[in-house]
């Protein structure tokens, strides 16, 4: 029976109930906490002040963890509206960007915003244009200036054909007025 007793207090001198408190995680100090007690024909025994420790302790545990949590809850709201404050500025930023863009690949003419693509294309299909109606007005030009040139020198023709008339005429005339007058003075009518 001595062995037993022996044994027993052996047993329970190993025991330290204060040893949970060693340790640095709740369920460590619980596992310490509940091999520290007293066991008697599996019933377990505690003493008051121990138990107002372990709870004293968990509740120290709770509040810390619950002030880590209403911490982590602002710091959260805090990065939430530094990430909306970061996306309005992105947007703000991408839209000036764009802006921008747009500003160094065009240029205004005549009020309008013409991208640089765009009006090199206009301007050679308007050069274009304009070479196709030079090409139609010069030739138009040669054409009409050949008409006129052939019409001139029809008309110089003319003039000199109407000249030569004129004086064939005027002679004719004068001829015919010179024979009229001679036949009247042989006539004696005069």
């Amino acid at each position: 029976m001595m062995i037993l007793i022996t044994f027993s207090l052996s047993t329970y001198a190993r025991r330290d109930a204060e040893a949970w408190k060693q340790e640095t995680t709740l369920e460590s100090q619980f596992s310490v906490f509940k091999q520290n007690l007293n066991i008697w024909q599996d019933f377990m025994s505690f003493k008051e002040p121990q138990i107002n420790q372990l709870f004293s302790a968990i509740k120290d545990s709770i509040n810390i963890l619950e002030t880590r949590i209403i911490n982590d809850g602002k710091t959260l709201v805090e990065l939430n509206a530094n990430i909306a404050k970061l996306n309005s500025s992105l947007l703000e930023t991408q839209s000036k960007l764009d802006e921008s863009l747009t500003r160094e690949d065009s240029f205004s003419t005549l009020g309008m915003a013409i991208s640089k693509g765009s009006f090199a294309t206009i301007m050679y299909s308007i050069s274009g244009l304009l070479l196709v109606l030079s090409g139609v007005l010069f030739f138009l030009f040669k054409k009409s200036n050949s008409v006129t040139n052939e019409a001139k020198e029809k008309f110089t023709d003319l003039d000199i054909e109407f000249e030569e008339f004129k004086k064939s005429n005027l002679e004719r005339i004068t001829k015919i007025n010179r024979e009229l007058h001679d036949c009247r003075m042989k006539t004696g009518t005069l």
